[in-house]
C-alpha cells in the first residue's frame, strides 16, 4: 500500500470502505450543529457531514483508547473539523489539476469493497441502515482516490532519499542494527498447575523423564514432543524458533544459552511445568551491515520525509484557502 493510500484511509473514514461504519446511535456530545460547519474557498462543508464523521472518529477512537474510553468532545471536534477542511482543500487541489481515478480503476475499487463487507446484498444492508446511498459512497471513494493520486503526484513521488543519508542514519545509530546472541531451541512441556499438588507434580515429573528415556534410545526429539508436548509448538516438533536473552523465562533460556549445538538438556523446571530443551543452532551477537539494511533504511527515511512533506503541503494550500468556520 503507497504511504498516499495509509494517509487517505486515515484521513477519510468514509462509509462502509473506511476504518468503521459508524454507530446509529445518537451522540449527546456533539451540541448543537450548523447546517454548515464551514467554508472552504466559498464551498460548505455541511453538519451533516460533520455529524457523521463525528460519530465515526468516536467509535474509532473509543474502540482505540485504553478500556474503551470514549474521546473528550472538545478535542475531537477539532480534529473532525480539521479533518473535514483537509479533505476539502485537497480535493479542491485534485479538481483544480483535473486529478480523478480511471472509471476502471473507480469499478474496480468498488468491487473491492463490495467483497470486503460480503457481497452485494451486504453492502447494499449497511448503506441503508447507516443513511449512505451507494451513489454517496461511489462519490466519497472516487474523491479519496483522486487526492490519493494528488498526493502521489505532489508529494511523496517527490520524496527521495539519498545513500549518504541512509549511510549517515547507519552510522549515527548502530544500536539499532545490533542483533544479540540467539538460540534456536526445541522443546517438550509437559505443564503443572499453579497450586498443583506434590503428587501432581510427581506425576508430570515422571511423564518427561519417560519422555527424556525415549529420545536417549534413538526417538527424534521432534517426534515425541509432537506427541507428548503440551503447548502450542507441539505441532511444531516443539521449535521454538531463535530468542534472545530476556524472551524466556530465566531458568529455561540459562539452560538454553549454556547448552551446545545438537545437545538435549537435563529436565528443566519452571513455573509452566518440567521441559526437555535440544538446541538446534545458535548465532553470536553481531551488527548488520549496511548492505543488509540500506534498502530498509531509505524506506524508513521517504516515509519520515514524506510525512513531512505531507505536512508542508497541506499547511501550504490551507494558508491559500479562504477557509470560514462556523461557531458552535
Amino acid at each position: 500500500m503507497s504511504r498516499s493510500a495509509i494517509f487517505v484511509g486515515a484521513l477519510l473514514f468514509l462509509g462502509a470502505w473506511g476504518v468503521a461504519m459508524a454507530s446509529e446511535d445518537k451522540s449527546e456530545k456533539q451540541g448543537d450543529v450548523p447546517k454548515v460547519v464551514a467554508k472552504v474557498n466559498g464551498k460548505s462543508i455541511s453538519g451533516e457531514e460533520y455529524k457523521k464523521l463525528f460519530k465515526q472518529m468516536e467509535a474509532s477512537q473509543a474502540q482505540q483508547g485504553p478500556g474503551g474510553q470514549v474521546p473528550d468532545p472538545k478535542a475531537l471536534k477539532e480534529q473532525v473539523m480539521d479533518r473535514l477542511i483537509t479533505i476539502e482543500v485537497l480535493s479542491q487541489r485534485a479538481e483544480e489539476l483535473k486529478i480523478k481515478p480511471d472509471p476502471k480503476e473507480l469499478d474496480q475499487k468498488m468491487e473491492e469493497i463490495k467483497q470486503n463487507v460480503g457481497g452485494e446484498e451486504a453492502l447494499k444492508e449497511a448503506l441503508k441502515a447507516h443513511g449512505i446511498s451507494l451513489q454517496e459512497l461511489r462519490a466519497d471513494v472516487q474523491r479519496s482516490m483522486s487526492i490519493q493520486k494528488l498526493l502521489d503526484q505532489e508529494v511523496f513521488e517527490k520524496v527521495t532519499v539519498e545513500k549518504a543519508e541512509a549511510k549517515g542514519f547507519y552510522d549515527s545509530n548502530p544500536q539499532v542494527f545490533r542483533i544479540p546472541e540467539q538460540v534456536r531451541a526445541r522443546h517438550i512441556v509437559i505443564r503443572v498447575k499453579q497450586g498443583a499438588s506434590e503428587q501432581e507434580k510427581k506425576q508430570a515429573r515422571a511423564e518427561i523423564e519417560k519422555a527424556a528415556e525415549r529420545i536417549k534410545k534413538g526417538e527424534p526429539f521432534e517426534n515425541v514432543a509432537r506427541e507428548i508436548s503440551q503447548d502450542g509448538s507441539a505441532q511444531r516438533g516443539g521449535d521454538l524458533g531463535y530468542f534472545s536473552r530476556g524472551q524466556m523465562v530465566p531458568e529455561f533460556e540459562n539452560v538454553a544459552f549454556s547448552l551446545e549445538k545438537g545437545k538435549v538438556s537435563p529436565v528443566v523446571e519452571t513455573q509452566f511445568g518440567y521441559h526437555l530443551i535440544k538446541v538446534e543452532d545458535k548465532r553470536e551477537a553481531r551488527t548488520l551491515g549496511f548492505e543488509e539494511v540500506e534498502p530498509k533504511i531509505e524506506e524508513f527515511l521517504r516515509q519520515k520525509k514524506g510525512e513531512e512533506s505531507l505536512r508542508v503541503y497541506v499547511n501550504g494550500l490551507k494558508s491559500q484557502a479562504k477557509i470560514e468556520r462556523a461557531s458552535f
